[in-house]
Order: structure tokens, then C-alpha cells, then sequence
């Protein structure tokens, strides 16, 4: 009798299975710990598309780096707004691409398994990047930022002119993202910039229909305070993102080796 009370029943053991089975499935659904190096996601700037970033991503996995660890972004309506604060047919304002890309890199590390990720980005890219880090909660997942042809201090400096452009370096975006330490602390960033022949760093407004107009910036608008600065001599706006050149320098920044 009394072995028969204490002898498991099918009625005891449904429940205790239900409770094993739930376990097992919850801990199905935790993503293994990441392992390899952190994913690298690229972003493309104004009007362009993700498709750019083919060639340096096969740069990097003809050197070793995972393909599933390379993504692109690409961000719906990428052209600015003329003013960031007003609506506007097909384009986005910097907030859209920031929560975008906010949005794109929590799927990148639940789909990998990575704590962190690298960010490339090229001219609206850095500062949608830039963004995202410092007003998104980026910072805490960020590994490293490699920023190339960048209008990080704008392709004009107009004071009391155009505050709602985020290409005016005296604007109201611009001047917010920089008004603290331009590179957040303990946080690798590395600039590529042209030495003069990036049409977005001029000191006067030829190649964006000003003519003889002075844009109150110089060559060297893609810099950052606190960053490793780089230079490509006689490369253009897109070469300093998508060149032989600069993929070098970005892949020893992320990868840690040449």
C-alpha cells in the first residue's frame, strides 16, 4: 500500500513535465554567448543605399572576417530634410535614421549573440551614428566608430541662417552634438577625411551651388576632437569610405591588425 501511494502517477508527472519542457524551451531561446569578433555595421549617408558598402564588406571577409558578422543598414527615405524639424515628402529627419539604425542593431546582436557592435559610416552616416550613440543609448553597446567623409562640423557654418539644417555646423543639431566631448569617453573613434577634395569641405560653395560664397569651414571638417585622424591624400568624398585605402584603415581599427 504504501509503495503504491509514494509510486509516481501519471497525473503527478504532467505537471513536472509541462514545467521541465518550459525550461528547456526558455533556455532554447537564450542566443548562445557570442563568439568571434564583434559585428560591423555599416552606414551609408544622404540619397545613397546599403548596397555601397558590397565591396568593403568582401574586403573584410577576404581577410578573415565572418560574413555573418558584416551588416549594412538601409535606412528608408535617406535624403534630409531641408529643415530637420519640419516634415517633408520622402526624406527623414535625423531622429528617423537614428532610431533606424537604433532599431537595425538590436536585431544584429539578438541575431548574432554579441554584446556590442563596430559602426562605419560615411558622410550622414557618421552623424546618424554619432546620434544614435550619444542620444540613443548606442554608447553602451558600441565597440569602436571608424567615421569617413564626414560633415561632423558641417558643409556650412552659417550662424542665425538655416538652424534647422543639419548641414549648418552653427544649426541646432550639429551644435547640440557637439556641444559635449566630441568623442564619448573610453569609446576608439577613427576619422578619415581628404586633404582637399572632398566637395563637402570647402572653404567656399562652388561645388554645392554657392559660388564665391564663404562656407565658414575647412578640409578638415570630418575631424573630431578626441579621435585618431586620419588623412587620404587626394581622395574624394566617396573615397574616404569606399577606397582600398580606407578600407585599410578601417579594418585595423576594428579587426586590431593591419
Amino acid at each position: 500500500m504504501n509503495e503504491q501511494r509514494n509510486r509516481p502517477t501519471r497525473r503527478r508527472l504532467a505537471p513536472a513535465l509541462a514545467c521541465a519542457t518550459a525550461g528547456l524551451l526558455a533556455l532554447a531561446a537564450v542566443p548562445a554567448a557570442a563568439e568571434g569578433p564583434a559585428p560591423v555595421i555599416f552606414v551609408h549617408g544622404d540619397s545613397d543605399t546599403a548596397g555601397l558598402w558590397m565591396v568593403q564588406a568582401w574586403r573584410f571577409e577576404s581577410n578573415g572576417y565572418p560574413r555573418d558578422r558584416l551588416r549594412a543598414v538601409d535606412l528608408d527615405r535617406p535624403s534630409a530634410r531641408s529643415d530637420d524639424g519640419v516634415p517633408q515628402e520622402n526624406r527623414s529627419s535625423t531622429t528617423d535614421v537614428a532610431s533606424q539604425l537604433g532599431g537595425f542593431t538590436a536585431r544584429t546582436l539578438i541575431e548574432t549573440g554579441a554584446d556590442s557592435a563596430a559602426f562605419v559610416g560615411n558622410s550622414r552616416g557618421c552623424q546618424t551614428i554619432r546620434n544614435y550613440v550619444q542620444n540613443g543609448g548606442g554608447r553602451h553597446v558600441a565597440d569602436a566608430m571608424v567615421l569617413a567623409g564626414c560633415v561632423h562640423h558641417g558643409v556650412f557654418n552659417f550662424p542665425g541662417a538655416a538652424q534647422g539644417s543639419e548641414y549648418n555646423g552653427a544649426g541646432r543639431f550639429l551644435t547640440a552634438l557637439n556641444a559635449g566631448p566630441e568623442v564619448p569617453e573610453g569609446l576608439p573613434t577613427v576619422t578619415i577625411r581628404s586633404d582637399r577634395f572632398d566637395l563637402y569641405a570647402q572653404p567656399t560653395g562652388e561645388w554645392i551651388g554657392m559660388a564665391g560664397v564663404p562656407l565658414n569651414v575647412g578640409h578638415d571638417g570630418a575631424a573630431l576632437e578626441g579621435a585618431d585622424n586620419r588623412v587620404l591624400p587626394g581622395a574624394d568624398h566617396r573615397e574616404t569610405g569606399y577606397s582600398p585605402e580606407a578600407f585599410a584603415i578601417m579594418y585595423e581599427a576594428i579587426a586590431g591588425k593591419p
